[in-house]
């Protein structure tokens, strides 16, 4: 019977101190980033148009129709247009395409068309085609206690 005791009181024990953990360092339990959002940018040969034109910070997926009569770029800029954020490749007409920005600060952005010119000198003509301005106000919130996200 003694033996018996013994024998559960060690098992106990290497259960007590297996259960301790061994780190010595602490886990920096950071937040996830927002959710991404989905934001439809139309392309006619007339204008580009971003729906909805205002999101919070963080991930955006800008899903892209070329509904103009040539293939068509679109780029996504600071205002000042000192700083390109994003472009997608040559959208074909009635094709889709898809571009990812993560924007950290507030403020405004343009969504324009940049022509597909084939010569050097058409390329630094600007494109006909209204460009789309979209705000972006603070940071959403983590994603961190939303379920069945990646």
């Amino acid at each position: 019977m003694g033996s018996r005791t013994i024998g559960i009181g060690i098992l106990v024990s290497a259960c007590a101190v297996a259960g301790c953990g061994g780190s010595s360092g602490s886990f920096a339990n950071k937040p996830r980033p927002p959710i991404p959002v989905n934001l439809s940018v139309y392309v006619n040969n007339e204008r580009v148009s971003v729906s909805p034109a205002s999101v919070g910070a963080g991930p955006v997926v800008f899903v892209v129709t070329n509904q103009a009569n040539r293939t068509e770029s679109i780029t996504i800029t600071s205002s000042d247009g000192a700083q390109t954020l994003g472009t997608t490749g040559p959208i074909n007409p009635q094709a889709t395409a898809q571009v990812t920005v993560d924007f950290r600060m507030p403020g405004f952005y343009t969504v324009g068309a940049d022509k597909n010119a084939r010569t050097e000198a058409a390329r630094f003509t600007r494109s006909p085609i209204q460009t789309a301005r979209i705000h972006i106000g603070q940071q959403r919130p983590s994603a961190s206690n939303q379920l069945l996200q990646p």
